[in-house]
């Protein structure tokens, strides 16, 4: 079981960067201007508002900290391997997934307009 604790405590990180720092999200996102259907039926946000994509990246990439930090504490000895615990790192793998397969989406829907 060390060597999940140990893949997933070098991948986590990677998909972390691989969500927030590359592909100039950070750029695009403060460049666009998102205002809500209600305000601009024609090009306006459904459900992606600015706000809840701060709420969003904040909990997802809190989240990818936090259950980078559980895989540290299982290889130092702090923590013991259990269920919940594989359970909790699978969780927060999924997140990271999931929330990378929507951008990958977004992204390439975006690009072929």
């Amino acid at each position: 079981m060390r060597d999940f604790y140990a893949t997933m405590a070098q991948v986590l990180p990677v998909l972390l960067l691989a969500l927030i720092w590359e592909s100039r999200y950070l750029q695009e996102l403060r460049g666009e201007h998102r205002v809500t259907r209600r305000d601009d039926p024609a090009n306006g946000v459904r459900f992606w508002t600015k706000p809840r994509v701060r709420i969003y990246g904040f909990t997802a990439a809190g989240a990818i900290v936090v259950t980078t930090a559980l895989c540290f504490l299982v290889l130092a000895g702090a923590l013991h391997d259990g269920v919940w615990l594989r359970v909790a790192v699978m969780c927060g793998l999924a997140l990271a997934l999931a929330s990378l397969l929507f951008r990958i989406c977004v992204e390439l829907i975006k690009a072929t307009r």
